[in-house]
């Protein structure tokens, strides 16, 4: 039978299996959907249900375990090492650790015990390590004193300038001494002061390394916001005035002036150093003024 042209336009396109099959896999199944909704809603409160059984019964279990190792004695901190100290005492760094009685050496923080020990007044820097199962190490870095440096008392400096603590009454200390310095000035102009401090520790390096055959030693160092600084020598008690800057040229020339005078620089009271390439010196009152007269004459000119 033969359609119509028009009722084969009308006819409905017959799909094939395949492509039923592509349409079928597209077409959401609402109950897939809904069952896996249902398990991750179920597993999520089985999560915040563990989470708030955990939270609550953390204290507990936490106690517990701590208890539990307490009671065999394996991880007690039982011995604290402690090296590198000479100023500070190892009672003191043992109570700057802060360890609880019968503390377990996995339950504090390292850090924080490391930073206690580091406020210490002589300590620089600390190495803790744990040493299983039940032993602690400190590896201890002082800061070493350099001079005195006085204010109200005295105090003991570092190379870098920095003020350790008070110097110890009961203990004799061979450091020069620094001063120049008020309680009110260095309150009201640290950063001059601190700056002035740094100079002169600058200037004692420098003796230390190119003065050890040098007879004379530092006994005093002067700090002056104008002048700079003034070192004042042990055994002749000779005044050096060193200015700002320039301090390792101008104790050369300095040198070089005493080898020129020889004995005669008994007589002189003062070295000026400060100028560009110059050295000034200054005599002592004499008496009768005739040996000082001739020292002066003999000295004109050396530079």
């Amino acid at each position: 039978m033969i359609l119509p042209r028009s009722d084969k336009s009308k006819r409905r396109v017959r799909i094939s299996n395949s492509r039923k099959d592509v349409r079928r896999a597209r077409r959401p199944n609402s109950k897939s959907v809904n069952r896996k909704l249902l398990l991750f809603l179920a597993f999520a409160c089985l999560c915040g249900l563990g989470s708030g059984a955990l939270w609550l019964w953390w204290p507990t279990l936490v106690t517990s375990v701590d208890g539990w190792f307490k009671g065999r004695d394996g991880f007690l901190v039982k011995e604290v090492i402690v090296q590198g100290n000479f100023r500070s005492s190892r009672q003191d760094i043992i109570k700057a650790l802060g360890l609880a009685p019968r503390q377990l050496i996995f339950t504090f923080d390292l850090k924080q015990v490391q930073n206690r020990v580091n406020a210490l007044p002589f300590v620089r820097e600390t190495q803790i390590h744990r040493r299983w199962p039940d032993r602690l190490e400190i590896m201890v870095t002082e800061r070493r004193p350099k001079a005195l440096f006085y204010l109200d008392e005295l105090y003991l400096v570092d190379r870098d300038g920095g003020l350790i603590a008070p110097a110890p009454k009961n203990e004799m200390l061979d450091f020069p001494l620094i001063s120049g310095a008020s309680v009110t000035q260095w309150q009201n102009q640290p950063e001059v002061w601190i700056r002035l401090l740094k100079k002169a520790l600058t200037l004692l390096s420098i003796w230390e390394k190119r003065g050890r055959d040098w007879p004379e030693k530092v006994a005093q160092v002067g700090l002056d916001e104008v002048c700079g600084v003034t070192v004042f020598t042990t055994d002749k008690a000779w005044e050096l005035q060193l200015g700002l800057e320039g301090f390792d040229e101008r104790l050369k020339r300095w040198r070089q002036v005493l080898e020129v005078l020889g004995e005669r620089a008994m007589a002189v009271s003062y070295f000026d150093c400060a100028g560009t390439d110059t050295v000034v010196a200054g005599l002592r009152p004499h008496p009768k003024g005739t040996f000082s007269e001739k020292l002066r004459a003999q000295t004109d000119g050396v530079d």
